[in-house]
């Protein structure tokens, strides 16, 4: 033990040594009387290099002056605000690098001194931050499971869409015609005195044909299979090109920027969904005479846009964190698809400007991008 000042011998040295903390006194401005050997291991000081010092070289420049000011507060006022009470916070090793150390500062009665003990506590932030790092990994390998659960749900989910607009097409729609051309056949073949029973037949005949129509929309609903062949890019000019043909003189436009490489089917698939949605909710609510559908593809991220020159998102709509309160089914679905994929979504709207809905797609690392999978 190396000492400025001798107490108690070179028992108290040797029992000081023993200690695998940091002990250390000072004097009421901070400069260093004794200190055992574990300094050396903890800070790389050797003993004598710091008797005489300001206990200061210690600490960081930003925990420095603070110390000072907090001894000259105690003992000015005889108020402790570090004296008795443990502290975590950061020191100095000779070579510069900063410490995680726990330090509790005592005052010797009767006197000016104080006495510090220094723990070295790397150890355990280490173990902290080892734990916190293992719960995160946990945490993300939850979170990709359920990503993964999701997907092949959706997957599924697209699988029996498509199933059942297979069989809606080549069972009852073609049923359904086939019966209204019989019909069309029958009522040609009627003389002219069975007028009342011609316009029957041909009132039947319109309403089989209503309803071929409408299965074929439902059936255009349900199916993917534009996707599944082509990819979305021209899954989307498809569509877009079916919804000008019954759109009642509102132009739906379709841009695509930048050359368009195939994704994952499951992220295809939400951003197919998404585009549907916002456009079948613009032609049906936004009193919109134009929209405008843009998909860009630049690097590892794709931008898909609707934006309508309507009359807005209804007045009793709200925002609260860009999430969307008291909405219908149809902004609820596009938020959950945007989600499923860990897509960014926006949605902003007035009255003179209409309604834009922008969904920002980045694609993950190399190693975790989603594959699709065959049902």
């Amino acid at each position: 033990m190396h000492s400025g000042l001798n107490i108690d011998g070179q028992a108290l040295q040797t029992i000081l040594n023993t200690v695998t903390d940091v002990v250390i006194m000072t004097d009421h401005h901070g400069n260093v009387m004794q200190v055992n050997q574990a300094l050396e291991q903890l800070f790389g000081y050797q003993p004598a290099e710091l008797i005489g010092q300001n206990v200061s070289l210690l600490m960081p420049a930003s925990y420095a002056g603070a110390h000072q000011h907090y001894m000259a507060n105690y003992l000015q006022t005889g108020v402790p605000r570090i004296i008795g009470v443990g502290r975590e916070l950061a020191a100095k090793h000779k070579a510069g690098h900063l410490l995680p150390i726990h330090i509790s500062v005592t005052k010797v009665e009767h006197s000016a001194l104080f006495v510090g003990v220094i723990r070295d506590m790397s150890e355990l932030v280490k173990l902290e931050n080892e734990a916190l790092l293992a719960s995160e990994m946990e945490r993300n390998k939850i979170s990709r499971e359920l990503v993964d659960i999701e997907n092949q749900a959706i997957l599924v989910s697209e699988a029996e869409r498509n199933r059942i607009s297979r069989e809606l097409h080549d069972e009852l729609g073609q049923n359904l015609m086939g019966l209204s051309m019989q019909l069309q056949g029958i009522t040609r073949q009627l003389t002219g005195s069975d007028t009342l029973l011609q316009q029957q037949l041909q009132q039947l005949g319109n309403a089989l044909l209503h309803n071929v129509r409408n299965i074929r929309a439902i059936i255009n609903e349900l199916a993917t299979v534009e996707l599944e062949d082509q990819g979305l890019q021209e899954a989307l000019t498809t569509f877009v090109n079916s919804c000008n043909t019954f759109s009642n003189g509102v132009k739906v436009n379709f841009n695509c920027e930048g050359l368009w490489q195939a994704e994952a089917y499951s992220v295809e698939v939400q951003l197919y969904r998404i585009a549907r949605e916002a456009i079948y909710n613009a032609l049906k609510h936004a009193d919109a005479s134009r929209i405008d559908v843009n998909l860009l593809q630049q690097d590892n991220t794709i931008q898909l846009s609707i934006q309508d020159n309507g009359k807005g998102l209804p007045a009793d709509l709200k925002v609260r964190d860009n999430r969307l309160i008291n909405v219908g089914n149809g902004l609820r679905n596009i938020h959950f698809r945007a989600h499923v994929i860990g897509a960014h979504l926006t949605i902003s709207s007035s009255a003179t400007t209409g309604t834009l809905i922008e969904c920002l797609y980045t694609k993950p690392a190399a190693n975790t991008r989603l594959q699709r999978t065959e049902i």
